[in-house]
């Protein structure tokens, strides 16, 4: 017993010692380690343990004053005792926690925002005064008020990626840009500033649970700039969460609103933004008109001014009417303009001015289709990211666009149109969850669209977005209804609509649509979206929609069953994706004029029915893509798909490589524009990239298994694979069209290539993930082609990797821009001479040079072991970016006096390596002032944010796998999926916490049952 209390003790105060260190951590913003709060609630576990040990033992020596001693009892309380010093031990040792006990917050996307610059003296004089406020201690709220068009977002964009981009952080640790829409509440807003803050928030999270959420969020960082755009009621600050700022910390907040009351009712400091003086709109607006390369004569710039004026000295105005007479040379056209912008100025003479100039450029486009397709994006909620394929899909299902040709036809005449509205500043071109291709409608431009469809042709009713619980009366003359993104649960009624083209039903809780008979009266329709809902059962009367063209249902995950589809020989896309669906609708075999048919993410989808695919004669896309389809005796044969000469965009997983291998030995693929062809039993949750091929869990070792791929493949990821060198299994591809190559978790691969193997010499982008085994790129000599036209280098949790680059190869990578390694703990160089390249050589490293004149980016991360770059003075004359976090043996840059880095525009280092920056060791004082005036210390680092949510549920969904055979402690679990993924405690837990269930203390789960739990687009289903 008293050996159980000595290390009892022992265990305590370590304990105690662990959690000052917890406490200091949270206090400066840290998170704790899951593995760490798990060892310290089993301490507390054990000492309870220990204490009714302890109590029975004093008990037994009581009884009977210890004169007749119950020898099995004590017995048993001395094999109790030595259990829980064994245990007690293993705590102790576990407790080392040699990596700390907490962690950096997830990084906090500070990417810049896009925006055009500042025109005129005017609106820089208020720039100045909003930034001044902005960097001084007294006023804590600011209020940016002034007319709808006049240049508050402009402004206040420039401003946050002035601040934002800054190589010294001495002002702000995080900005958080919101967007707040009309019909915003506190609840709503509360989730737009905790999904940028990274919060994880719960459906059931009430007003109250979120402001806690936000609040210590917030606090944490030091400074914060919060900036809410477009305000139009006020909010009480606290009830949302956000800690009003002190002179040491706390969160200033910086607010734009058109009613200057919002500013006295939120007690902000209020700042208005004028209009531009006469003669600041009249430059604006010549260097608008003359961009189309046009000679304003004397008569042009006469009418050009009075057009000018008709603006009102607005910038939006100004900027959209310019745009809509750039490159016009006649004038009999400027007149014409000039006399419809007067009419439209009296038109809205009761509106906000800016509507008039606004109209006139929607009139000024000349082309009713462009207007049309204009309008439609009303449809949408306002400030909504809208998918650019998304779009042309609907312009294109409603008629709006003639399709007499293909689809990919279509697509063009889509992106033709766009970027003519983008062109005109009718629509703003922007970048949403890594989809380049988005557009936005400005609030004032929407309004005046939904202005126009209340008037006029084509007859709208739109409800977007506006928490609707009860669905309203759909107008018999509507021609088209968005009451997408509200809380309608229930449809009911019959509605009379025979001139409805398109329907919008998306993101609601809708369940139940009744009765059978809801859509009998709308024979006109065409698009149909009820994708985002919640409906278990479809009524019976979408059979009788013989005009509709696209029926959207994506993401409807309760969704088993739909109705017969026999009579829809007008439909053109069927999005059946992430459905429930058991099996494939009857009568699919009538649609004779389908072109586009989603089935992705299908689990339930056991069979593909046999004779379909060739009674589609004009099926150009298929996507089955992450859904395992029986297509052997049960239901179709590859061979249906193989000979479909119509598909031109293929996604599909294949079982086997060898049904993959009789798919690449067809030769169709001139026919195929973009495919996404997935190998193997399981699937990656990894973004895939088009024309790409993923050979999953398969063995590529020896000749019976070598691998053939469709030449035209621009993507190849292996993943899981029994491979031992890259060059085996790509010598005899045809690889002139790759351009990237992923390889993850291949587990007995030691080196990428070998002695004067040629390894693709044409690949652009190369990374290497959690590749355990992996010692070198390359064992003996490359050959000089071997990677020669590589870009991009990433390379991450390789832990036996103990350099990156051989020196002998860098001289043929002239091409490499990017390097990126991180988490890879045995790192000790990045550009290493290898032993026997350094016999017989006397001469100091530091005299030597190695150049690399394309390289612009270097990122090292979480390299404990890492000495240097390289050892020698490296010459980088193209380099702009040094990023560097946990890399603390790193005691030199490699860079000499003479050698500086001229185009280097930025170091950032994380605020917790200060300590470490300031021991660096420098050749000459004029390198340190050097690197020291671009420095910049950081919370957090430029992540795609996407990628990184990817990459880490990525490593827990194969570190979750690699469980699956046997039964381990969940905290074990935890803390292993923790030191994979540079992620939060709440992105792991958000992975793990479905799986509690299966049992308290242990995790035993196979590949397919946590591919139910964790969807492949990383949205966890409860």
């Amino acid at each position: 017993m008293e050996a159980l209390q000595s290390r009892m003790r022992a265990l305590i105060a370590k304990s105690d010692d662990i959690m000052r260190r917890v406490e200091y951590g949270n206090l400066q913003g840290r998170s704790t380690f899951n593995e760490v709060s798990n060892w310290l609630q089993d301490v507390e576990s054990i000492k309870g343990i220990v204490s009714d040990t302890q109590k029975n033992f004093e008990e037994h020596k009581k009884c009977w004053k210890g004169l007749f001693p119950n020898y099995y009892r004590g017995w048993k309380i001395s094999k109790k005792s030595s259990i829980l010093i064994g245990q007690i031990d293993e705590l102790i040792t576990v407790g080392s926690f040699e990596n700390g006990v907490t962690i950096e917050p997830l990084p906090l996307a500070t990417n810049a925002l896009p925006t055009m610059p500042i025109v005129g003296k005017t609106a820089d004089l208020a720039r100045q005064e909003i930034l001044n406020c902005i960097l001084g201690t007294e006023k804590r709220i600011i209020g940016v008020h002034g007319m709808g068009g006049v240049g508050k977002t402009t402004i206040m964009r420039n401003i946050h990626n002035n601040l934002s981009q800054q190589s010294e952080s001495k002002h702000f640790d995080c900005f958080i840009w919101i967007t707040v829409s009309s019909d915003e509440d506190v609840n709503k807003l509360q989730r737009k500033i905790a999904k940028e803050l990274k919060i994880d928030m719960k459906e059931d999270d009430g007003e109250d649970g979120a402001a806690r959420k936000i609040f210590n969020a917030l606090k944490r960082q030091r400074k914060s700039l919060l900036i809410l755009d477009d305000m139009w009621d006020a909010f009480n600050l606290d009830e949302v969460g956000i800690p009003i700022r002190s002179e040491e910390n706390g969160c200033k907040v910086v607010l734009t609103t058109r009613n200057k009351g919002i500013c006295g009712q939120m007690q902000a400091h209020a700042i208005e933004v004028r209009v531009l003086s006469e003669e600041e709109s009249w430059e604006f607006f010549k260097d608008t008109v003359v961009m189309g390369g046009v000679f304003l004569s004397k008569d042009i710039e006469n009418l050009a001014r009075e057009v000018a004026q008709q603006c009102y000295n607005l910038p939006l105005a100004i900027k959209t009417a310019g745009r809509s007479m750039c490159g016009v040379d006649n004038v009999a056209v400027w007149k014409e303009a000039l006399k419809d912008l007067k009419e439209a100025n009296g038109e809205f003479k009761d509106f906000d001015m800016v509507f008039a100039p606004l109209k006139f450029s929607y009139t000024r486009l000349h082309d009713t289709v462009l207007q049309y397709c204009f309008l439609f994006c009303s449809l949408y909620p306002e400030d909504h990211v809208i998918s650019a394929n998304e779009l042309i899909d609907n312009w294109i299902c409603e008629g709006l666009i003639d399709n007499k040709g293909t689809r990919e036809d279509g697509i063009n005449k889509g992106h033709t149109i766009l970027d003519r509205l983008i062109e005109v500043s009718m629509l703003e071109k922007c970048k949403y969850n890594g989809n380049p291709i988005c557009v936005k409608m400005r609030d004032l431009l929407r309004d005046m669209a939904i202005g126009i469809t209340r008037a006029e042709n084509p007859r709208s009713v739109i409800y977007a977005g506006r928490q609707l619980q009860d669905p309203i009366k759909f107008p018999e003359d509507a021609e088209r209804i968005s009451l997408m993104d509200n809380n309608i649960k229930v449809l009911f009624g019959e509605p009379n609509c025979q001139h409805l083209l398109t329907l919008f039903l998306q993101k609601n809780p809708l369940q139940v649509i009744s009765p059978d008979s809801y859509f009998n009266h709308m024979c006109t329709l065409r698009v149909l979206d009820l994708s985002w809902t919640r409906i278990k059962v479809l009524p019976e009367s979408i059979s009788n929609l013989k005009n509709l063209r696209a029926l959207l249902l994506g993401n409807c995950e309760f969704l088993e069953e739909v109705p017969s589809l026999s009579n829809l020989e007008e439909l053109r896309v069927l999005d059946l994706s992430f459905t429930s669906i058991r099996e494939l609708p009857s009568g699919m075999e009538a649609m004779v004029k389908l072109q586009r048919l989603n089935l992705d993410r299908t689990k339930e989808l056991s069979v593909f029915p046999t004779g379909i695919i060739p009674r589609l004669p004009f099926l150009e896309e298929l996507r089955m893509y992450k859904r395992v389809v029986s297509m052997t005796t049960e239901g179709a044969r590859i061979e249906e798909i193989v000979n479909s000469t119509q598909l031109a965009n293929l996604e599909i997983h294949f079982t086997d490589l060898s049904s993959f291998l009789y798919h690449v030995n067809s030769g169709n693929w001139p026919m195929m524009k973009n495919f996404r062809l997935c190998v193997g039993s399981s699937v990656s949750p990894y973004h895939v990239s088009n024309s790409s091929v993923e050979i999953n869990s398969c063995n590529l070792i020896g000749e019976d298994n070598s691998l053939l791929l469709p030449y035209n493949t621009q993507w190849l990821h292996i993943i899981s694979c029994e491979i031992v060198s890259l060059w085996n299994v790509m010598r005899s591809l045809n690889t002139s069209e790759l351009c990237g190559c992923r390889l993850n978790s291949c587990e007995k691969m030691e080196f990428l290539m070998a002695d004067e193997e040629p390894l693709l010499p044409n690949l652009k982008e190369l990374e290497m993930i959690q590749m355990p085994e992996l010692l070198a790129l390359c064992k003996g000599i490359p050959s000089l082609d071997s990677l020669k036209s590589l870009e991009s280098l990433e390379v991450s949790f390789c832990h036996k990797l103990k350099y990156l680059l051989p020196a002998r190869l860098l001289p043929q990578l002239r091409r490499l821009k990017h390097i990126n390694v991180s988490w890879c703990y045995e790192m000790e160089e990045i550009v290493a001479e290898e032993e026997g390249m350094e016999k017989g050589r006397n001469e100091d490293k530091s005299s030597m040079t190695m150049t690399h004149s394309q390289l612009q980016t270097l990122r090292i991360f979480q390299l404990p072991n890492l000495k240097s770059i390289p050892s020698r003075v490296l010459i980088c004359d193209a380099l702009e970016t040094i990023i560097i976090g946990r890399c603390r043996q790193l005691k030199k840059l490699p860079f000499y006096v003479h050698n500086l880095a001229s185009a280097l525009k930025q170091i950032r280092v994380l605020r917790v390596d200060e300590e470490w920056w300031d021991t660096l060791e420098w050749d000459h004082p004029q390198i340190k002032a050097h690197f020291q005036s671009l420095l910049k210390f950081t919370n957090e680092f430029r992540w795609d944010s996407s990628q990184l949510s990817l990459s880490a549920l990525d490593l827990c969904f194969r570190s979750l796998l690699s469980l699956s055979a046997r039964s381990l402690p969940l905290s074990v679990a935890r803390r292993d999926l923790w030191k994979l993924a540079n992620s939060t405690p709440s992105l792991v837990d958000r992975a793990l916490s479905p799986l509690h269930s299966l049992s308290h203390r242990s995790l035993s789960l196979g590949t397919a049952s946590f591919s139910r739990v964790v969807s492949p687009d990383f949205k966890v289903r409860s």
